[in-house]
């Protein structure tokens, strides 16, 4: 896993510096009353993060059993690395709509909305591990952390309408 969690943490820097860039511009199109720079902002963000997140999955994907042969010798490492590979490459492709509603909330500083979709994205990856974490093994791990990224960007959606409502109110 601690290979592939380095595969992960590099994606997120390019991920993350789309949200980054979000919690700027989302803040200011909030200060300014502009619903209209707002959404400009929202979507083309998160146009160029799709593109990032599918580039980084399908580069993971073709080229990541050669990137876990560069960072260990070891066999057995190798073999597991690679066997949970493709869960990985999900992970990062799935990620990236949580990544992109974080920027928007941290920008609006909505942090209400922020903590309680924490807490039921925390709820959702507490059950999946629970759920598969004993039949599937480090499967169900990985299958748990992509619940818990999906729920997060579920539950932050279902809070994003309001958000955009309370923008030039």
């Amino acid at each position: 896993n601690h290979v592939l969690l380095q595969f992960v943490s590099f994606s997120a820097f390019f991920l993350d510096g789309f949200a980054f860039a979000m919690e700027g511009l989302v803040g200011r199109a909030i200060g300014a009353g502009d619903r209209v720079g707002f959404d400009r902002v929202v979507r083309r963000a998160t146009v160029l993060a799709a593109v990032t997140a599918v580039g980084l999955a399908v580069g993971l994907w073709l080229l990541g059993s050669l990137a876990i042969d560069l960072l260990t010798d070891l066999a057995a490492v190798r073999a597991v690395a690679k066997a949970y590979l493709p869960l990985a490459g999900l992970y990062v492709l799935l990620s990236f709509p949580a990544f992109q509603l974080d920027g928007v909330f941290i920008g609006a500083t909505a942090s209400r909305a922020m903590r309680n979709a924490s807490i039921l994205s925390f709820g959702a990856f507490l059950l999946a591990l629970w759920l598969l974490a004993d039949d599937h093994g480090n499967a169900g791990l990985w299958w748990a952390f992509i619940v818990f990224v999906v729920a997060r960007a579920v539950f932050l959606g279902a809070f994003f309408p309001s958000l955009r409502r309370d923008v030039a109110r």
